[in-house]
């Protein structure tokens, strides 16, 4: 089974003309169910050789934001740009040595805030772009999910849709994530013929501060979102995860 942590990044509710955060990103990260636990005493040891304890205790942030991390705020206002840049890394590197699909999409506020203002646009009035981005995710997924059934049938199977589902996949997203608990009620509640039969018709509540993959797929929706507005530039952390096979693949929501 697949744990699929999700997060997002630049949410804004429904305000969508926040000049600094011009995208809304949503991320899954797909965990196989007999890596987390290595992946989880990998974290829990980063965690102790770069603070000296463990997540939580003796000053310890329970969580890793990555804004914080990357800015320097908070925990980390008295960090060297190297001290915290290695941190980084080696949260990323988790999930490269285990090339850990990611997967990603994100709504360009300017194209939502025009298409919801023109009458003739079907998503004139609409109010929440998270819910388009969203819908896009569970595309993505359910697409990598059955290409994974594919690749082990055969020829024969798959003109008969003959299918068998090998590895279901369970979504988990953070507490403070309720635009996509609603979104994901939604897309499941339409019943459309789009979602995979391999995932799971529910969304469990992991809050970030006890689960690591929350964490982690947090990070990466953040630098993710640092490089769609600024494609051009030099973007170490993303060009990590790209040439590392983390990230699988990058989907926009078409406005046209």
């Amino acid at each position: 089974m697949y744990l699929v942590f999700l997060s997002e990044s630049g949410q804004t509710g429904l305000n969508a003309n926040d000049p600094n955060q011009p995208h809304h990103v949503h991320a899954g990260l797909l965990v196989h169910e007999n890596q987390y636990i290595s992946m989880t005493g990998e974290y829990d040891a980063l965690v102790r050789r770069h603070f000296g304890s463990p997540p939580g205790s003796d000053g310890v942030p329970a969580e890793l934001h990555a804004a914080d991390i990357y800015q320097g705020r908070g925990a980390f206002r008295s960090w060297r740009p190297a001290q915290r840049a290695e941190l980084i890394q080696d949260c990323l590197s988790i999930l490269i040595r285990r090339e850990t699909p990611l997967l990603v999409s994100y709504i360009n506020k300017d194209e939502f805030q025009s298409a919801r203002e023109n009458v003739d646009n079907p998503l004139f009035g609409h109010s929440d772009p998270s819910r388009l981005a969203f819908s896009r995710l569970l595309l993505a997924l359910t697409m990598f999910l059955d290409e994974n059934v594919m690749s082990e049938m055969n020829p024969d199977d798959i003109m008969q849709s003959v299918w068998s589902v090998r590895d279901y996949a369970m979504l988990l997203a953070g507490a403070e994530s309720r635009s996509i608990a609603s979104a994901m009620a939604e897309f499941l509640g339409a019943e459309s013929d789009t979602v995979s039969p391999s995932i799971y018709d529910d969304l469990i509540i992991a809050p970030a501060e006890t689960c690591v993959g929350s964490q982690l797929v947090a990070m990466c929706a953040y630098f993710i979102r640092r490089w769609l507005q600024q494609p051009g530039v030099a973007h170490g952390y993303f060009d990590a995860l790209r040439d590392g096979r983390v990230v699988q693949v990058i989907y926009p929501y078409q406005f046209d």
